[in-house]
């Protein structure tokens, strides 16, 4: 993550040091999530280190935006999982080296789920304010597709496992447990990309690098009334003016 200040010439900007206000609001949280429910050591290391993965790829998707936006959407949907893939590698490596155990390989399985529901839940909330965008809008689609697609990536990557292993679990358990572990997975993950979502909503320099992801028509005249709100803000999008045709 301090490479992506160091290396990147548009993160030199002070500016960029604000993505770290939601990291440690987030880090805040889930050290009074870990009071409040009590884990023993070993279940402490392995969401700890799903944890930090998680949210040092979220800090670090969000640092190297600007580089994965204005490419066509599918392009940058795979960039930006990746990425997150390789950062979520890395920590897990860092946690147990070259040696995977069965509950580091689930650790990387909730993982890949988090980060591919994220994402997902991005896209589908976009398209949703495709034609019409607000902040709050877009927040309330996010949080819903966001959970909805944990819920939907956890029903669909048990049942394969199901079939494939052909464990001999009741149907029954099967649609009581996943459900709410899904429901639980989105709802956290929601909770850590809110902190993230409010700096890019307030600050021009990370909406900037929002809207160059997400590109939606109908948010531009929001954002060009906020500048004109805040006149001492940069503009969220300096070419837009010259190339809002082609957006």
């Amino acid at each position: 993550m301090i490479a992506a200040f160091i290396f990147i010439k548009a993160n030199r900007n002070p500016q960029a040091l604000l993505i770290l206000v939601p990291l440690l609001i987030v880090n805040l949280l889930w050290l009074v999530f870990k009071k409040a429910l009590g884990f023993g050591s070993a279940d402490i290391e392995m969401f700890g280190m799903v944890f930090n993965s998680l949210v040092v790829s979220i800090t670090v998707l969000w640092l190297f935006a600007h580089k994965l936006g204005n490419r066509n959407r599918f392009v940058t949907f795979l960039l930006a999982f990746a990425l997150m893939a390789v950062i979520g590698l890395v920590g897990a490596i860092s946690f147990c080296g070259l040696t995977f155990s069965q509950q580091t390989g689930g650790a990387v399985i909730i993982l890949a789920i988090l980060a591919l529901a994220m994402l997902l839940g991005f896209v589908l909330a976009s398209w949703q304010c495709r034609t019409r965008y607000s902040s709050l809008r877009f927040m309330l689609y996010l949080a819903f597709w966001t959970v909805t697609a944990c819920l939907v990536i956890a029903l669909v990557l048990y049942s394969v496992t199901f079939i494939i292993q052909q464990t001999p679990v009741p149907i029954s358990s099967v649609l009581l447990v996943i459900p709410i572990v899904g429901l639980v997975l989105g709802a956290c993950l929601y909770v850590i990309v809110f902190p993230y979502m409010i700096l890019a909503l307030r600050s021009a320099f990370f909406r900037e690098r929002f809207y160059a992801c997400l590109r939606l028509k109908s948010m531009l005249p929001t954002t060009m009334q906020v500048d004109v709100d805040q006149p001492g803000e940069q503009n969220p999008d300096p070419g837009t003016s010259e190339n809002s045709g082609s957006v």
